[in-house]
């Protein structure tokens, strides 16, 4: 049993109509006619890999990823209710990104992740932690050995770090060292192993072969 190892493939959702814009959108930002040919792809890719299931984000955007890759795969589609995007403050929804108010009021959150100091509203580190050691309590607990799981960037990233660096990772190294820098695009596919003492390894990161010639830079907005 100790050498019996699960396959997690993290998917990013296909470019969606806030990453075309910059409007913070939320959980209805749907899939642009480019993410919706980007989700194509890697459902495509996913019919030489073999898979069980896939899991979902319930936002459209990853919905709709997932639901190409598991009518590819015919295998079921389910949601989990833990692998949605950050929740940032409700001042910032519905406005542009490179909106100077919006920058600052994301600057001023992001600083009370790293002095613990709570705003009235938003999601903080501790409770994004949750929900990355409960989804991946959930997968290591799924029957299933080859599983697909589509949600978003920044959230993946704090799952990819979590499992680099489990208790060493703290506000301030995911604000000041990865955030940033750990840049995805949509569709990239993140692949780990996990052993049968529930040791994760890291086998691939944003691996994003099957757009081809296709991708762009602005693939990663």
């Amino acid at each position: 049993m100790n050498d019996f190892k699960k396959h997690i493939y993290l998917v990013r959702h296909g470019r969606s109509r806030a990453n075309e814009t910059g409007i913070r959108e939320g959980a209805e930002s749907p899939l642009t006619k480019d993410g919706e040919q980007q989700a194509d792809f890697v459902a495509a890719r996913f019919r030489s890999i073999p898979i069980d299931v896939v899991l979902t984000s319930h936002y459209v955007r990853a919905y709709d990823t997932g639901k190409k890759i598991a009518n590819a795969s015919n295998v079921p589609l389910e949601t989990v209710s833990m692998a949605y995007e950050r929740e940032l403050p409700l001042e910032v929804q519905g406005k542009h990104r490179d909106d100077p108010a919006v920058k600052q009021a994301v600057a001023q959150f992001e600083y009370s992740w790293m002095h613990d100091a709570n705003t009235n509203n938003g999601e903080h580190f501790a409770d994004i932690k949750k929900r990355v050691v409960d989804l991946t309590e959930l997968l290591e607990a799924r029957p299933e050995e080859h599983i697909v799981l589509t949600s978003h960037g920044f959230f993946l990233k704090f799952f990819i770090a979590h499992h680099l660096l489990g208790e060493y990772l703290t506000p301030d190294i995911f604000v000041n060292q990865l955030m940033n820098t750990m840049r995805s695009a949509n569709t990239g596919i993140t692949y780990f192993t996990v052993s049968g003492k529930k040791e994760w390894s890291l086998c691939s990161w944003n691996d994003y072969a099957h757009l081809g010639e296709i991708v762009r830079e602005r693939w990663y907005s």
